[in-house]
C-alpha cells in the first residue's frame, strides 16, 4: 500500500480546501512513492506551505524491501509519517493487521478498534485498505468511531475487479456518511494506468469531480483503473451506526429522509418548495416528481461534467 504522487497532490489539494488537522490515523500501513525532495517539490507545486523535517523516516514496506526492482526504485522513499509532519501534523498512528510493515497499532480492522482510540483523531485516511477488509460495515464503523467531531475522513478506494474483496461505488461513502452525522462531502474519480507504473508513477493522472448520481461513461478511460477519492467532515456523534438506504433509489422512490441522505443534503426540494398544507394532497405524485427531477439532474450532470477532466 502507499500514496502515489497523484494521491499526495489530491491530499494537498484537499488540505487547502478543508484545512486538515491532526492527530492523523491511517487505515493500513502507508508509504509514499516519493523521496523527501520529491515531497518538497509537490508542496511547492501545489502552493501549500510545509515545515522542514530534520531526519525524514525511510519507508518500512516489506514489499519495497523484498523486490529487487522496487528496492532500487524506493531507495530514497520516505514513510507517510514524513508527509504529515511537513503538513504540521506530528501525531501519527497507523493500524494494520500484519506486523511485517511495523504499524503503530497491530490490529485487525475486521474487529472493533480498541476503546482507547475512540474519538482520538482529527484525520482518518484509508489509503486503499477498506477493499481488502471483509467486514465492510465494521471497518467503516471503525473510521467513524476513530474520528473526533469536526475531523475529516478520506477514502482512496479502488474500483477494480479482483484488486480486493470489493469494488466500491462512490454512493457507498455518500450514503453511509450522510446517514451517520457527516457533511462537507467532496468526491473525485482518479484514473490510473498500472501497466507502466514503475516508470510513470510520478506522472499526473486524469481526475474529474464526481457528483452523486451523475453519469460517468464518457469520462472514464477504459485503459485505466478508476479509484474514488472521497472526503467528509464529522459534524456530530451518533451512539449507534445507521445503515443507509441507497440514495439513488430513495430519490427515485421519493423517500424524503433517505433521499436527503443520498444527496448529502437536508430537506428535499419537495419539502422546501411545496407548502406544508399541500404536501399531503400531493404525496401520491411525489415519486413521479422525484424520478423526473433525478433523471433531469443526471442528464445535466453528464453534460456539464464532460469538460472537467484534469490531470493531477
Amino acid at each position: 500500500m502507499g500514496f502515489l504522487p497523484s494521491h499526495l497532490r489530491m491530499l494537498l489539494r484537499s488540505h487547502r480546501e478543508h484545512a486538515f488537522r491532526g492527530p492523523v490515523c491511517t487505515l493500513g500501513n502507508q508509504e509514499t512513492w516519493a523521496s523527501y525532495a520529491d515531497l518538497e517539490a509537490l508542496f511547492r507545486a501545489t502552493g501549500v506551505d510545509h515545515l522542514p523535517v530534520a531526519s525524514p523516516r525511510r519507508h518500512t514496506s516489506k514489499m519495497f524491501a523484498e523486490d529487487p526492482v522496487l528496492r532500487e526504485l524506493a531507495r530514497d522513499f520516505v514513510h507517510a509519517r514524513v508527509f504529515f509532519q511537513m503538513l504540521g501534523i506530528d501525531d501519527y498512528t497507523d493500524i494494520d493487521a500484519f506486523d511485517f510493515d511495523k504499524p503503530e497499532v497491530l490490529h485487525d480492522l475486521n474487529l472493533p478498534v480498541p476503546a482507547r482510540l475512540a474519538a482520538s483523531f482529527g484525520l482518518v485516511i484509508d489509503g486503499g485498505t477498506v477493499e481488502h477488509i471483509f467486514d465492510v460495515r465494521r471497518v467503516l464503523t471503525n473510521a467513524v468511531q476513530l474520528l473526533q467531531v469536526g475531523g475529516h475522513v478520506v477514502h482512496m478506494a479502488s474500483i477494480e475487479m479482483d484488486h480486493g474483496f470489493y469494488s466500491f461505488s462512490p454512493c457507498l461513502f455518500y450514503d453511509f456518511y450522510a446517514a451517520n452525522g457527516f457533511s462537507d462531502f467532496s468526491c473525485f474519480i482518479m484514473q490510473f494506468d498500472y501497466r507502466n507504473i514503475l516508470s510513470e508513477y510520478r506522472e499526473p493522472v486524469p481526475v474529474f469531480e464526481y457528483r452523486y448520481g451523475m453519469r460517468m461513461e464518457k469520462l472514464l478511460d477504459p485503459m485505466r483503473k478508476p479509484a474514488v477519492f472521497f472526503t467528509a467532515r464529522k459534524d456530530s456523534r451518533l451512539d449507534d451506526i445507521v445503515i443507509p438506504v441507497q440514495g439513488v433509489y430513495a430519490r427515485k422512490a421519493g423517500l424524503a429522509r433517505e433521499a436527503a441522505a443520498g444527496a448529502g443534503a437536508a430537506p428535499s426540494l419537495f419539502e422546501s418548495a411545496v407548502p406544508k398544507w399541500l404536501q399531503g394532497p400531493l404525496a401520491p405524485v411525489r415519486p413521479f416528481l422525484a424520478r423526473g427531477r433525478h433523471r433531469l439532474q443526471q442528464y445535466l450532470d453528464g453534460r456539464k461534467s464532460s469538460s472537467r477532466i484534469e490531470r493531477i
